[in-house]
């Protein structure tokens, strides 16, 4: 039976598909973005599917308990007063399949019928396709793939001066660059962080003491005001975020896994500035895609010295050790470790 040939770009294909009305018959959505996941499986249902026939035309189903027999029922049977039906599987690994499915899988999904568009969604799993897979030699040439990473920093910044505009308010890219460096790059995040700051400013402008004020920081957020709370002397400072996170349901491996990275990034910011590297280089090398963020770590970098940064990596190294092999109170050896840094510092400085 025929089908599409996959485009190199299957997101984009995705995009001009809806935009069309010419659906595939096999689309597999996957990535870190949840928020443009949801948005675009809702313009499937949407598009694809009549809401007045939707009892018949729409088949949704979990991964988890899917059956061969269930997904060939639901493929095998006919649109009703329609040209197509959507079938939805959310959460099924495709190249892990429970048994059963490893014979079927190829010979359904290479010759789906026209009036079908079966939609595999992922939203825990991750839905990395396996491309030493026999199954993903069939779907390379049968599938659209669309992968929604986070989106980059310029991206996020015009997505939420367009989101401010629909609630009435303004923000300055500046201040918007802010939020995503206070509050993390996921999309569904900053639309609630968003709404927050927009009901908070009394003159329709969101400034950063409106989204100091109302906005809930990501972890490396508050690791970044912790590691600077301990370069500053101010290690009651430091402490109170620690308790702050514990109280936020973090754990103290993960907690001091935050600060390790943190240090780690300071400390290639401080080699990049003696190389004479740029900011893009830094990126790369701390894994960011956010200019801000980059400028933020260098900033912070320029105020410690290189000898404090090993000394404080090795540190890190031990304490960690520590908190993986069982040390009794985790929370005392990660409030030992940051007076340690602290005591270190300050005989950096003398």
């Amino acid at each position: 039976m025929a089908a599409r040939e996959t485009k190199p770009n299957g997101k984009s294909q995705l995009i001009r598909d809806l935009k069309n009305g010419e659906f595939a018959t096999l689309y597999i959505i996957s990535g870190e973005e949840s928020y443009m996941k949801e948005y675009y499986l809702r313009q499937l249902r949407q598009k694809v599917v009549d809401e007045t026939f939707a009892d018949f035309n729409l088949i949704e189903f979990e991964g988890k308990g899917l059956t061969p027999e269930m997904l060939t029922e639901a493929i095998d049977s006919y649109p009703a007063m329609a040209d197509k039906k959507l079938i939805i599987v959310k959460d099924f690994d495709l190249f892990k399949p429970p048994a059963g499915f490893a014979d079927v899988l190829p010979s359904v999904l290479g010759d789906l019928p026209e009036y079908v568009c079966l939609v595999f969604y992922y939203d825990v799993l991750d839905g990395k396709p396996d491309k030493r897979t026999k199954l993903y030699k069939t779907l390379e040439k049968r599938a659209c793939f669309a992968e929604f990473a986070h989106a980059e920093e310029q991206e996020l910044v015009a997505w939420l001066e367009r989101r401010a505009k629909a609630l009435g308010c303004m923000i300055e890219p500046g201040d918007a660059s802010y939020m995503i460096f206070l509050c993390g790059n996921s999309m569904t995040n900053l639309a609630g962080e968003m709404e927050k700051a927009a009901a908070h400013t009394t003159t329709g402008v969101i400034k950063r003491y409106n989204i100091d004020a109302v906005c809930s920081p990501v972890l490396d957020a508050v690791v970044f005001d912790l590691t600077d709370a301990v370069t500053a002397g101010r290690f009651d400072r430091a402490v109170a975020l620690v308790g702050e996170l514990l109280a936020q349901k973090n754990n103290e491996v993960m907690i001091f896994t935050a600060i390790t990275r943190h240090i780690q990034r300071l400390y290639a910011a401080k080699l990049c500035a003696e190389n004479r590297g740029g900011e893009k280089q830094l990126m790369e090398m701390i894994g960011s895609k956010s200019p801000y963020y980059a400028r933020q770590i260098q900033n912070a970098a320029r105020r410690v010295p290189l000898s404090w940064l090993r000394k404080a990596a090795s540190l890190c190294a031990e304490t960690d050790a520590a908190l993986k092999g069982g040390a009794a109170d985790r929370q005392k050896q990660i409030e030992l470790t940051l007076l340690t840094m602290a005591a270190e510092l300050k005989g950096e400085k003398k």
